[in-house]
């Protein structure tokens, strides 16, 4: 975790207990640095291990009582996974999450699914119901379980890694696509400007994807765990299509005919529906690395609009 991050959630911390009346201490500052340097899900339990490892007078009530406040602050969120236990996560600037169970082994993955938000919502506005509290889990039997096969070490990873993650694959798959579509109506495009032009911002376009491939690359460089973390950011890719143009008014035997100015408009039109979507996309979420990435991902398809713009004026 960034050392800003760790600031502002002691100085969270802190307020908290100033508020209620409550006493800083040794102890309640090694629980919480415990707390947040611990990826996954953690009982009770198993932080008091970790405590204990660096200070063996700290009891378990102790740190029960902490990990509550730390969720009343807003700084963990408490999850249950089907076997009585009370477990503890991250909550500050985490996005928020649901989690699919093994009810044999007790894995616990963890995704985030917009379009799962929107049901969610339309749901409760629809029976006039104002969310206090929800939680979504799917319970079932992992591959592994079901196969019988000795289970892999899971090696924690922080979640917010891999959100930023999934956001960057999410804006590679949008470049991808756009990059296509430019390639492909060139191809079919019968004006020799406007197939030109298109070409021209599909080479833009990948000078952009290059930039975006790299910064994956270097992420899952710097934690190698991360590259083989199970998808967290679940997205509707049949979404992204919808941004594309329809070229119908355009065709013409099966071909396209696009002037110059008429392929400029187009792509303009395409990068601002682009830079529109992810910029409301991000709003879904709290402010996160992977919230980052999407409104810079924003942007950058902005800037492009603009200097397309400029070739056009």
């Amino acid at each position: 975790m960034y050392p800003k991050r760790v600031k502002e959630i002691k100085e969270l911390f802190y307020s908290y207990l100033r508020q209620n009346g409550l006493k800083k201490t040794h102890q309640k500052d090694l629980i919480l640095e415990t707390f947040l340097t611990a990826e996954g899900h953690m009982s009770v339990e198993d932080v008091y291990t970790l405590v204990r490892r660096r200070d063996k007078k700290v009891g378990v009530v102790t740190v029960f009582r902490t990990l509550k406040s730390l969720t009343d602050c807003g700084i963990a969120r408490e999850i249950h996974l089907g076997d009585g236990l009370t477990r503890f996560e991250h909550s500050y600037h985490h996005p928020d999450h649901h989690h699919i169970v093994c009810t044999e082994c007790r894995k616990a993955i963890e995704f985030a699914s917009p379009e799962l938000e929107r049901v969610q919502g339309k749901i409760v506005e629809k029976y006039r119901f104002t969310p206090v509290f929800r939680r979504f889990q799917i319970y079932g039997v992992c591959g592994d379980c079901e196969e019988k096969r000795p289970k892999a070490t899971a090696q924690a990873c922080d979640t917010e890694k891999i959100f930023a993650r999934d956001a960057l694959r999410m804006a590679l798959h949008m470049e991808r696509e756009g990059i296509r579509f430019y390639r492909d109506l060139a191809v079919r495009n019968i004006d020799p400007g406007g197939r030109e032009v298109l070409l021209r911002v599909a080479e833009a376009e990948e000078e952009h994807l290059n930039q975006l491939q790299s910064g994956l690359e270097e992420m899952e460089r710097q934690d190698q765990v991360l590259a083989q973390a199970p998808t967290f950011l679940h997205y509707d890719a049949g979404e992204l299509r919808k941004l594309f143009p329809d070229l119908h008014p355009y065709e013409v035997d099966g071909k396209v005919l696009i002037d110059e100015r008429g392929s400029l408009e187009l792509a303009m039109e395409l990068q601002k529906r682009c830079a529109g979507f992810f910029r409301k996309y991000s709003e879904l979420f709290e402010d996160t690395d992977g919230k980052e990435v999407l409104e810079q991902f924003a942007e950058k398809e902005m800037l492009h609009c603009r200097s397309i713009g400029a070739v056009s004026a």
